[in-house]
């Protein structure tokens, strides 16, 4: 969908789908910069919305009504409308991409297409920089949607050399942006927005690049040499060393690898330390894990920790744990990554693949319970027998539940409950330490619904406790929430057949809060 179409769209679902007082709370939730990590995929948009808790929002951008947040009123509330605000603001930042005669391109002579691309694209450049060199907040989702604007239309064009196209027309936007932001001296102070905004570039571009290199076409023979060249013309730290990394290291056959490591040794040696990194990483993409790690190694006093991150990477992507062992024990032989940083939870994974029990509990678990994350907890503990497995939620569990008082270490505890069926222990800690009862986060809805599956008997306890502490806050809004859970309480005695021991709580409630007559109304409204 294009932008004019989305603006359109969005302007007429804010119109038409939501009420005037939901329209003001999402406008208060816009404009405090409550709206975080907005993705843009298949004209959907999914992004997270902080309140009084954090809620995820996915927003179908061609149908309202198949929109969902995991908030209590799942759709067409104030935090659908906080992201269409949000991405409206987005769409009426980014440029737009205006390309002419594209059918007219000769890709037969790539160097002439990108002197035209230079030429047409000069006005959209102009109003990127402009972004990217203004004072002021320039935020990731901004950046990922004018990139992925600019391949979206790129795609759209009729042509069919359409990934020569992407690929040129990146290099060439790549390039003048990155002349002109040394022409007007802004490179310097704005350079970590604008690497940043060429890391991105060249991310998007990844799946087109990788396509061409495979197909191994005149074209990528060309850019290959294209790119050989700029390595002498550009200065050390421009873009183009990113961008030729990106570019090579999408070759998989090993001899062309080993062609490219071998003639940057014999062309550029010792021109600068990128290079020797990219020649190392090029023997270590081909299966030459000594000549990778014997280039770096007399260059272990210049080599900074973060010089080694593509090498680690790329080391778990062939899943060489044994590797990865010798390399940290080389480069880091006293003082362990730093906790947390890439290379921090690359060297816990190795340890996961290759450690002993032992150093996977003091070392590996021990600092997962610094940072907890849920998705680093299934992605490790599927690596662990069901022995394994045992030892890890008797060593964890009990830290967690000792910390519930913080809102992420609750959500991850409630998340591991349901994924390993620990209900019963959940529950437990639900009576005893939720002193807000009421206030029910995503992941325990997510456990809710689970055990409604599976047990719901344990529903029972903590519903009925809901009920009771929402009722004595004496107000209309609570009195519509209690009447949810009783109905839901109503479900589980069915399902239980126990329908007469429900019936036998709703009297008891009447009797116990006959002078509450909103709540009474409420109570009969379940009646009927």
């Amino acid at each position: 969908m294009n932008k004019k179409q989305l603006r359109i769209n969005i302007d007429y679902f804010l119109e038409h789908y939501f009420q005037s007082r939901i329209i003001e709370r999402g406008l208060h939730y816009f404009y405090n910069d409550n709206v975080t990590k907005l993705e843009l995929a298949n004209d959907k948009i999914s992004a997270i919305v902080t309140g009084t808790t954090s809620y995820e929002v996915e927003v179908n951008l061609e149908n309202l009504t198949l929109s969902h947040c995991n908030c209590p009123y799942e759709s067409k509330c104030k935090h659908l409308v906080a992201v269409l605000l949000e991405f409206k603001k987005l769409l009426d930042d980014s440029p737009a991409l205006s390309l002419v005669g594209t059918s007219e391109y000769p890709f037969n002579k790539p160097e002439y297409v990108m002197e035209r691309l230079a030429s047409d694209l000069e006005a959209y450049v102009n109003e990127v920089y402009h972004l990217l060199s203004k004072s002021g907040h320039f935020s990731n989702d901004q950046s990922s949607l004018v990139i992925k604007q600019f391949f979206d239309e790129l795609q759209q064009k009729e042509v069919v050399e359409v990934n020569q196209l992407q690929i040129l027309a990146m290099t060439v936007m790549m390039d003048e942006l990155y002349k002109k932001a040394n022409e007007y001296e802004t490179y310097s102070f704005r350079q970590n927005r604008f690497l940043a905004f060429f890391n991105e570039l060249f991310h998007y571009g990844y799946p087109t690049m990788k396509n061409e290199v495979i197909n191994d076409t005149f074209f990528s023979k060309w850019y290959t040499e294209f790119l050989f060249k700029q390595l002498n013309q550009k200065d050390a730290g421009s873009p183009y060393e990113k961008l030729i990394a990106t570019w090579l290291l999408c070759e998989e056959r090993e001899a062309l690898l080993l062609n490219h490591a071998n003639k940057l040794l014999k062309e550029y040696k010792d021109k600068n330390l990128f290079l020797t990194k990219l020649t190392s990483l090029l023997f270590l993409q081909a299966n030459d894990g000594a000549r990778s790690i014997a280039l770096l190694k007399d260059l272990k006093a210049k080599l900074h920790h973060s010089d080694l991150i593509d090498h680690f990477l790329l080391m778990e992507q062939k899943n060489d744990f044994v590797m990865m062992k010798h390399w940290f024990e080389l480069f880091f032989p006293a003082e362990k990554p730093k906790q947390g940083s890439v290379l921090g939870k690359l060297y816990e994974d190795m340890l996961v693949e290759t450690g002993t029990n032992e150093e996977k509990l003091t070392i590996v678990w021990k600092n997962w319970l610094n940072q907890p994350s849920f998705l680093t907890y299934k992605n490790r503990i599927t690596k662990c027998d069901e022995k394994e497995k045992e030892q890890i939620l008797e060593y964890i569990i009990p830290k967690l539940q000792a910390d519930l008082y913080r809102p992420q270490t609750e959500a991850i505890f409630y998340q591991i409950a349901r994924e390993e069926s620990l209900f019963e222990l959940a529950f437990t800690s639900l009576l005893t330490n939720k002193k807000e009862a009421n206030i029910i986060t995503p992941e325990i809805q997510k456990l809710f619904k689970t055990v409604m599956s599976k047990k719901p008997e344990l529903l029972l306890p903590f519903y009925h406790q809901l009920v009771e502490r929402l009722v004595q806050k004496k107000s209309r809004v609570h009195y519509e929430e209690a009447a949810q859970y009783i109905r839901q309480l109503k479900t589980i005695y069915v399902k239980l057949n126990k329908e007469q021991t429900f019936n036998t709580y709703v009297l008891g409630l009447k009797q116990r809060f006959k002078t509450y007559r909103a709540f009474i109304q409420e109570l009969k409204r379940i009646d009927k």
